[in-house]
């Protein structure tokens, strides 16, 4: 563009510098020129000429200022352009997606009606089956309490039969309770009586009798033997509180008793004579109360057989030292 500018002023003072012969020419064909006319003439046209150019070359810096500015203008409207353009675009896209969020909205405002008319309907036939069993519960519940009424009849007409059945039991009662007096007062004859008779033979029975427990809770593992260390009783010295086992010292019949309490789980055990069981413990584990079992039998011993009580539930059991207890004593000597 700055060339197009520059060859136009170019040719312009060219156009200048062929018109200087006319003017110095004019003022001779009138008469009153001389001979230094010419060169002032000149040197006036290249004053003239060099304003000229001055003038032009000012106009065509205002000029090219002013394409620079158009440039920058348009570059900077072009540039607004694109980012209109840009926007647009993000415009319209948005209208497209809010479009499609009014339809799928509305599709779903027609959805929720149905199921509302759904619902509306359902609860219309909801509302016209409570009518309908409030109906027939009233009509049941009259028809009740006219049950009601004839059951109370019947158990005052009962309660007054009860009455007269408790009187004749009563009278009953007084009659049995005579006849208990009656046998406990023949049984305490027959005891006494018996007491009086002396049965013949020596009377060699020695007193082997024990009682132990626990001093602590204790927990132990399957098929192992409970030593219950603590001694109340051991007449004849027959039990060891340091194994838990009893060793005979007189051939007879004895009576063991046993019972096991459990702090974590059901009671297994069981009563041994020599490696065989005889009597079995079991108890069933109740939360916060625990288990307890126990057993009693009899069992015929020569002296020197040992018995002992073990466990046989779950590993790691946690026996309590309560209630649990071993006893044991002899009930007749018997000769070898």
């Amino acid at each position: 563009m700055n060339m197009i500018v520059r060859a136009a002023l170019f040719f312009a003072i060219l156009s200048c510098l062929n018109c200087e012969p006319l003017r110095t020419q004019a003022p001779n064909e009138a008469g009153n020129g001389s001979d230094n006319a010419p060169h002032i003439e000149q040197i006036d046209i290249d004053k003239e000429l060099q304003k000229e150019v001055n003038t032009l070359e000012s106009r065509l810096e205002f000029v090219e200022n002013t394409l620079q500015n158009f440039q920058n203008n348009y570059n900077a409207l072009k540039e607004n352009f694109n980012s209109l353009k840009t926007n647009y675009n993000q415009a319209t896209m948005r209208i497209q997606q809010l479009e499609n969020l009014t339809h799928q909205t509305v599709m779903d405002l027609h959805d929720q009606s149905s199921k509302y008319f759904t619902l509306e309907s359902i609860n219309s036939n909801l509302q016209k089956t409570v009518d309908n069993t409030n109906v027939r519960l009233d009509d049941k519940t009259s028809a009740l309490w006219t049950e009601i009424s004839n059951v109370t009849e019947e158990v005052v007409s009962i309660s007054g039969m009860t009455n007269r059945s408790f009187d004749i039991l009563r009278n009953k009662n007084v009659l049995l309770e005579n006849k208990f007096q009656e046998i406990s007062n023949n049984q305490s004859n027959i005891v006494s009586t018996l007491n009086q008779i002396k049965f013949p033979g020596p009377q060699k029975n020695k007193l082997v009798v024990f009682v132990a427990q626990l001093s602590r809770e204790i927990l132990i593992s399957t098929n192992k033997i409970i030593v219950f260390d603590k001694n109340q009783l051991n007449e004849g010295r027959g039990f060891d509180p340091h194994t838990g086992v009893f060793t005979a010292t007189a051939r007879g019949i004895y009576t063991f008793s046993a019972s096991i309490e459990s702090t974590n789980c059901d009671v297994r055990g069981a009563i041994y004579r020599n490696n065989e069981q005889f009597a079995h413990i079991a108890g069933h584990f109740v939360d916060r109360e625990g288990a307890l079992g126990s057993a009693t039998s009899y069992v015929h011993l020569d002296e020197g057989d040992r018995v002992w009580v073990q466990w046989m539930g779950e590993l790691n059991g946690r026996v309590g030292h309560v209630q649990s207890q071993f006893a044991g004593h002899l009930l007749h000597e018997m000769d070898i």
